[in-house]
């Protein structure tokens, strides 16, 4: 068990299971709204999401002038170009991908990428909306393929399905910020949690938990598939033991490892 979980952190600190989990939340996604979407869209956004976080940590790790704080910064600084070298295949891989998904699906990524480009580069100056913005760019960027291929209105897109989705994505980014608070602090790294204190940024998380309870409770009320259902509540359950048992869960990184295996439940949606 050891063995297995050490491996796991190699995939973790590499943003293998973030990857991952977009591939299986854009799939879960798209069936929850009857699109069709080809491999070759889904291995895009896979590459392109571990692409995007990755270069996100290398520059990070560049900038540290000693030791990074977190396990994840130090793992790119000591590994710097080997991940590089990793990072440019990667990005050679996708060009040719590009050509081979819908051309619909191109555009908007294209456009999509110059907002992810803005987003880093402005990051440091964004403060309290750091997290808000990063779930909105990862909702919509998963749901790439139904916003592009779907012709489902604006307002059946943002359905409740959507909402359960990216109040998920929210209080991820949110928990993590919070668990990793004394740490980005050292390494002067942008937060919600450093821009509105402790105390603040923990009755935030307390609302985004009880505003889910209610979405929960709305979802049931409309109808929505019961397994599609039961999968964001078992995501739920686990970011809120993640939340509860904090003190055990800090220990190593465990919120990490545990935080971003959420996104990987949706599979049994996919597959029944």
């Amino acid at each position: 068990m050891q063995q297995i979980t050490r491996y796991y952190r190699y995939v973790n600190l590499l943003s293998l299971d973030v990857a991952l989990g977009a591939i299986i939340s854009a799939m879960f996604l798209t069936k929850v709204f009857e699109v069709d979407i080809r491999f070759q869209g889904l291995l895009c956004l896979g590459l392109t999401v571990w692409l995007i976080y990755t270069m996100d940590h290398l520059v990070d790790a560049k900038k540290l002038k000693g030791q990074a704080s977190t396990q994840r910064h130090r793992f790119h600084q000591q590994n710097f170009e080997v991940i590089l070298v990793m990072a440019i295949l990667i990005l050679l891989t996708i060009i040719p991908l590009l050509f081979f998904i819908y051309k619909s699906v191109l555009s908007m990524g294209i456009g999509l990428g110059g907002l992810v480009f803005v987003y880093f580069v402005v990051q440091r100056r964004l403060g309290f909306l750091k997290e808000l913005l990063g779930a909105v760019l990862y909702c919509v960027g998963v749901m790439l393929p139904v916003i592009a291929l779907s012709e489902l209105s604006f307002n059946s897109l943002i359905e409740v399905p959507s909402v359960l989705f990216f109040n998920t994505a929210l209080i991820n980014l949110v928990l993590f910020s919070w668990f990793d608070r004394d740490k980005d602090k050292l390494d002067n790294h942008p937060s919600l949690v450093a821009s509105v204190g402790d105390k603040a940024s923990k009755g935030f998380l307390s609302f985004l938990f009880l505003l889910q309870i209610v979405l929960f409770v709305y979802a049931f009320d409309r109808g929505l598939n019961i397994l599609v259902l039961m999968i964001f509540v078992a995501m739920y359950l686990v970011l809120l033991l993640i939340f509860i048992k904090s003190n055990w869960f800090a220990l190593n990184d465990r919120y990490r490892l545990a935080g971003d295996a959420v996104f990987l439940f949706p599979l049994l949606y996919v597959i029944c």
